[in-house]
């Protein structure tokens, strides 16, 4: 039996994407990282025109989008490692069950030890469900994802009017833990900074609950896009992928415009309440699969090939450099590295945003000039493999 060889089946478009998604959801994230954004919105906090046109511009074209495209390249992906385990002979069930055990890894020793925002080790649970989609066909896939992310919104619409305005009250008080975050994340101890953090992972964990039926439907969408072959040879389905992006277009952005105008105030009250979960169920993933659809159309022409091309490389190492971002952004923020923490407004944390970026899309192309893997991604492929790859590029 031949061991696995998944970097000569690389899809470079594939990467690219997942590179720009990355790129997406560090920019969301600097809110998070640089503000108790969990709590207090930032326009409350720094009222400034440039502020709020900096958090409205976040709202409007990344929140919800990005990670959106990173559920839907989950599913995508579940899918390929199961084709390519099987065309080798590898059992693919066992090896998926094996990769998201470590993956689960990876996450605890982000989430509880580096920073409370983890994705990875929810998608490594929420990822065991994939296996009970894997045989289904590609029709049934979607409308499973579509029933996934329109009955969540009617069944939250409709207790609300049954129930009223109780049905969207929260009486915690978010303010006050708020500016108790800003206090230790800008002077607080070591021991200080960690129980705050496992705070706010109670809290981050709860929102990732909530939002679980959507990125199943993302992660099933991902999976039906798979089957269909569509990133292994997208020139034979564009005239699909064009019908995707006109539609998801001509849906989702009248739907965000509505949210930006009405969406804004508080989630507490019927309005913003049902507003949110239009916005995290329906616009935000329309969005981000109009965002997939422009990105596998624009990488079908050479110059946009090239221009991405940092992108790849980022996508190729996209473990990494998730982990990264989170050990660079704690350490411009909290106490013990830079102290910025609510000090750095919405444009601060933009440029912070671009610098990072920018070092970590030129790390990566020199990184995959000399290297086969991201470390992270060696490491999580000698563990689900049993086996060390050759580390060095040939």
């Amino acid at each position: 039996m031949q061991p696995f060889t998944p970097a000569s089946s690389r899809i470079d478009a594939l990467d690219a994407i997942r590179g720009v998604a990355l790129g997406g959801i560090l920019l969301v994230n600097m809110g998070l990282f640089a503000f108790p954004a969990l709590y207090i919105k930032p326009s409350a906090f720094w009222p400034g025109a440039s502020s709020k046109l900096v958090e409205q511009l976040i709202s409007f074209f990344a929140e919800g989008k990005f990670v959106s495209m990173f559920s839907f390249l989950f599913g995508l992906g579940f899918i390929l490692f199961l084709q390519s385990a099987e065309r080798k002979g590898l059992p693919p069930v066992r090896l998926f069950l094996r990769r998201l055990l470590v993956l689960l890894g990876i996450g605890w020793i982000h989430a509880h030890l580096i920073w409370f925002g983890d994705v990875l080790c929810f998608y490594s649970v929420l990822g065991i469900l994939l296996l009970f989609f894997r045989k289904m066909s590609p029709p049934a896939l979607l409308k499973w994802a579509v029933g996934l992310l329109v009955i969540p919104v009617f069944l939250y619409v409709t207790a609300g009017a049954l129930v009223g305005p109780d049905f969207y009250k929260d009486s915690f008080s978010y303010t006050d833990a708020g500016y108790k975050a800003i206090e230790v994340y800008r002077s607080g101890t070591l021991r200080q900074l960690w129980q705050q953090n496992a705070a706010d992972l109670v809290i981050t964990r709860i929102g990732y609950l909530m939002e679980t039926p959507m990125m199943l439907a993302m992660f099933l969408l991902g999976a039906y896009a798979g089957k269909r072959g569509i990133f292994r040879q997208p020139a034979a389905h564009a005239a699909l992928v064009r019908k995707v992006q006109t539609w998801s277009a001509l849906a989702g952005w009248p739907l965000v415009i509505a949210v930006a105008l009405f969406g804004g105030g508080d989630p507490t009250t019927p309005a913003g309440g049902n507003m949110m979960m239009l916005d995290g169920y329906i616009a935000s993933p329309l969005i981000g699969i109009f965002y997939i659809a422009t990105l596998v159309r624009l990488l079908q022409r050479a110059q946009w090939q090239q221009w991405l091309r940092p992108f790849q490389s980022a996508g190729r190492m996209a473990a990494t450099n998730y982990l990264l971002q989170s050990v660079i952004c704690v350490c411009i923020y909290y106490s013990f590295g830079g102290g910025l923490y609510a000090y750095a407004n919405p444009p601060m944390y933009l440029l912070i945003w671009v610098a990072v970026l920018g070092v970590q899309l030129a790390v990566s192309s020199w990184w995959m000039d000399h290297f086969r893997f991201g470390p992270v991604e060696w490491i999580w492929r000698k563990l689900t493999y049993g086996k060390a790859y050759a580390m060095k590029a040939e």
